[in-house]
């Protein structure tokens, strides 16, 4: 399964650096005859510059002419499904270091911060951060905690950013816990016979990839789709060289070459939690 493709905005470039600018938030309508019966026109602060530079990456496999002679197309092809997974699992690892660096002072997003932080701020030189980074363990108490964190975001104007969080992003090691919150007729963790307010309202993606067992992201899917970019410059597929193998060596060579880069725009999309025990 393609998971970049579930979170991320694929997107194709035909240039070597893709840049986004960011931008502040833009205010609210105003009453016509407060602005002079004309059309009031807003002033739009800049944001972050975020630069999507496009890396090259490559894979290849070598075939003895032999196999060929010796009609070994089974192996042939095996070796050749192994340089397709090849690229596969690349872009698969990438978009998951993301996640797996979202807490990481080393990784950081054009407002200086990682992904997940307890204060980005929202443009340059503004005063107003949110906080997207927690230390809960996955339950359904403290989903409603982080929930409540994001209802009190505000823009750099001060006004409530609009949201609509309804993805549990979480590794192998919290599938069963995210798929009680998400799925149970009842609440979970209680004796009590309240229904379950997360049923039907949130849906799980467990990431193989994801290193990190204690580690779970609660997520804006169609605001992710905005601001979470993969930029494909050049797909990955297999090459030959064939019919003829090389005169010397007598060697078939295929390869596979692509160009991609990815990251985010803003952390408007997400929340993380490492927990603090495993």
């Amino acid at each position: 399964p393609d998971y970049r493709s579930k979170i991320f905005n694929v997107l194709s470039s035909k240039k070597a650096v893709e840049t986004a600018l960011g931008r502040g938030s833009i205010g609210m309508m105003q009453e016509w005859t407060s602005t002079g019966r004309k059309v009031h026109y807003d002033e739009i602060q800049k944001g972050f510059k975020v630069v999507f530079e496009h890396k090259k990456y490559s894979n290849g496999i070598e075939i003895d002419r032999d196999l060929v002679d010796d009609d070994q197309y089974d192996e042939i092809i095996s070796m050749a499904q192994d340089l397709s997974f090849s690229a596969y699992y690349t872009q698969q690892y990438h978009a998951a270091s993301v996640f797996n660096n979202a807490f990481d002072t080393g990784h950081l997003g054009g407002d200086g911060k990682p992904l997940c932080a307890v204060d980005h701020p929202l443009v340059p030189g503004g005063t107003v951060t949110i906080k997207n980074a927690g230390d809960y363990d996955l339950t359904a108490d403290n989903l409603e905690k982080v929930r409540t964190e994001i209802a009190g975001w505000t823009d750099d104007r001060g006004n409530i950013i609009p949201s609509n969080f309804d993805t549990l992003l979480v590794p192998p090691a919290l599938r069963k816990a995210a798929l009680v919150i998400a799925d149970s007729d009842k609440e979970p963790e209680t004796d009590k016979n309240n229904v379950n307010i997360w049923k039907g309202r949130v849906q799980v993606i467990e990431w193989p990839m994801l290193t990190d067992p204690t580690v779970w992201f609660f997520i804006d899917s169609q605001r992710a789709k905005r601001d979470l970019i993969w930029w494909n410059r050049r797909v990955p597929k297999l090459e030959r060289d064939m019919p003829a193998p090389s005169f010397d060596d007598e060697i078939y060579r295929w390869k596979t070459v692509g160009r991609w880069s990815y990251g985010w725009k803003t952390p408007l999309f997400i929340y993380g939690c490492k927990a603090s025990a495993a």
